[in-house]
Parts: structure tokens; C-alpha cells; sequence
């Protein structure tokens, strides 16, 4: 049962006792108590809008979402908000939507807020971001336009992917010329878009064009290490098409000159060397590449299957056993930070 006021508490220090508790039990984490002296206070005086909010933000934290939506929804009903005011009740009215997973409704709360605030960079980035989720992409996009005024690099972040977003659907819609429109504007706001160079090769492959589509591969490896070992098998089986697999390994081994540490390089090279029958030289590469990244897992799981496939079964004991201790080491590691 909730505590009440014997009497409304008229005197301030009566107030501030109030919010000295409420902020004490917020610190130590007992929202209940939190909570308790927050509604006294409302109770007490329905005009201190910092409680009304507090109050709203604890219900909202808490999960009661919609106790927190009625809050603000009646506080947005009074006649007596300035325009600030009422602007910051908008914008927690638009918080409690997104809370409760209500995000068209979120949306059209914060479009009002631009009505009021049209500078915010909060507000342009919390609508374009609900309205990418609900794939409403030109007018994320047209927002993106303004907001590039107030934070360029902002701005650019979220149209790449809102671009990459839209092309992937278009292209599942079937309409690959608007795909490669939206990749060609990603790529000219950032040409180091890899999954946009990947999504570019595979329109140019549904399109027959098989050179490009291996340049754009290409490029996406070249500019993104994260994106680059799902490209390698399709740059490989490219190479292959055109019957230059030699090719590919030059290809790999320019890759590793410029980038050492790409592991997925290493593992790439070694499956290539493999196919053609020269285990022998995959397994020295992957034994390289260990030295130079001891505590790469994929290596040293890649190496064992070679060994496997090469009939050295001693040779594999024993690196899937480094392997183990590898992970053992890791997972201590790990533990100790947890625990620091």
C-alpha cells in the first residue's frame, strides 16, 4: 500500500525533504521508495513538472509504459504549456511510444516535435532511425538532408545505411535498377561501403556482368577486412570461371603484402592451394600465418582439417590440442577482465 500525505505538504522544506529521499533511494537503487516519494510530490504540487517527468521516466525505466504515456498524454491536455515546455513533454511522449513498441505513433509524436524544435539534432535522428525501421526510406532519406546541416558525420552514417537497406529490399522486389541506384548514391557518399560493393557484385552477376562483378567484390575486400571472408569464395569461384585460378593466389598474396593481419587471407590461400592438390604448401601457409597470429582460432581450426585431409591424423591431435589450449587461455583471460 502506497504511502499518503497526511496533509498536502504546502511548505518547501517539506518539498525538498521529498526530493532529497526520492534522489537518496534512486542512488542506492530502491526504485520502489524512489517512486513512492515522487508520487508524493506530484500529489503535492501537479505543477512541478520535474517530478511530473521524473516520475514519468521511473514508470517508463520500470516497464509501466503505459502509466508513463498517461502521464504525459494528460500533461500535454493542459492549456498552460509554453512552447518549450510543451516541446519536452512531446519529445518524453515520444520515448514512452518507443518503449511500448509503438513506433508509428513515436514517429508521428516526433514529427510534431519538429514542428517545434526543427534544429534538434536528437529528434531528426531518433525519426529517421524509427523511420528506417518501419522502411519508409525517402522520407528518412529526405530528413537526412537536414540533418546533415546540424552533424555532416551523423548524417552520412545513417544514409549509408539507410541506402544499403533500401537497395537490399529492392533488389528482393525485383527491381535491380532501383538497387543499383540506391548502391551507386551509398557508395558515392562512402567508397569504403564494403557490403555495398558486395550487394553491387551480386547485381552485376543477376545482370551477366561477371567482370564487374569480380572488380566490385574486389574493391569491397579491399576496403572492408569484416566483409572480406564472405567475398573471398566468390572471388575465387570468379577466378575460376575465367580459368585463371593461378590468378587468385596472386590475387590473395597482394592482399596479404598489404594487409598482413588478414587471417581470412591466410585460410583463403591455403583452401586454394588445397584444391589444386598442393596440401602440402596450404599447411606451411597456415603454419606462417600462425606465427604471425598465434591466437587466431579459424587458423589453427583450418589447420587440423588440412592435416585430416592429408592423412597427418598425429599432426592434427596435436594442433587441435594447441587449439584447446588456446581457448582455455582465452577463457581465462576473459574471465579475469570480468572479474577486474
Amino acid at each position: 500500500m502506497k504511502w499518503r500525505w497526511k496533509r498536502a505538504p504546502a511548505k518547501p522544506e517539506e518539498l525538498d525533504r521529498a526530493w532529497r529521499r526520492s534522489l537518496g533511494a534512486a542512488v542506492a537503487g530502491d526504485w520502489p521508495t524512489a517512486e513512492t516519494w515522487l508520487e508524493r510530490i506530484v500529489e503535492a504540487d501537479s505543477k512541478d513538472l520535474d517530478a511530473v517527468h521524473a516520475l514519468a521516466r521511473l514508470y517508463r525505466q520500470q516497464g509501466a509504459v503505459g502509466r508513463s504515456l498517461r502521464m504525459h498524454q494528460n500533461l500535454l491536455l493542459r492549456t498552460d504549456l509554453d512552447r518549450n515546455t510543451r516541446a519536452e513533454a512531446l519529445l518524453e511522449l515520444a520515448r514512452d511510444f518507443e518503449a511500448g513498441g509503438y513506433k508509428e505513433r513515436a514517429a508521428a509524436t516526433y514529427e510534431e516535435i519538429l514542428g517545434l524544435q526543427p534544429r534538434s539534432v536528437e529528434v531528426l535522428e531518433r525519426l529517421i532511425s524509427l523511420l528506417y525501421d518501419l522502411k519508409e526510406f525517402p522520407r528518412a532519406l529526405a530528413l537526412v538532408r537536414r540533418l546533415r546541416r546540424r552533424d555532416r558525420t551523423l548524417a552520412g552514417r545513417l544514409e549509408v545505411e539507410i541506402l544499403l537497406s533500401q537497395a537490399q529490399i529492392l533488389r528482393e522486389e525485383g527491381d535491380h535498377d532501383g538497387a543499383r541506384r540506391s548502391i551507386k548514391r551509398c557508395l558515392r557518399r562512402d567508397k569504403s561501403c564494403g557490403l555495398a560493393w558486395a550487394l553491387l557484385g551480386g547485381l552485376e552477376v543477376e545482370r551477366g556482368k561477371t567482370a564487374k562483378a569480380l572488380a566490385a567484390w574486389k574493391r569491397g575486400a579491399a576496403s572492408d577486412e569484416t566483409v572480406a571472408p564472405a567475398l573471398y569464395p566468390k572471388i575465387a569461384a570468379s577466378f575460376a570461371a575465367r580459368g585463371k585460378p593461378e590468378d587468385y593466389d596472386q590475387y590473395l598474396l597482394k592482399i596479404l603484402e598489404e594487409r598482413p593481419s588478414d587471417c581470412a587471407a591466410y585460410i583463403a590461400l591455403a583452401r586454394a592451394r588445397a584444391g589444386r592438390g598442393d596440401t602440402s604448401q596450404a599447411i606451411e601457409t597456415l603454419a606462417r600465418a600462425i606465427e604471425t597470429a598465434p591466437e587466431h582460432p579459424g587458423l589453427r581450426t583450418e589447420l587440423g582439417r588440412q592435416l585430416i585431409a592429408s592423412g597427418q591424423d598425429a599432426e592434427a591431435l596435436k594442433a587441435y590440442a594447441d587449439l584447446l589450449d588456446m581457448l582455455d587461455r582465452a577463457s581465462f583471460t576473459l574471465q579475469q577482465e570480468e572479474n577486474n
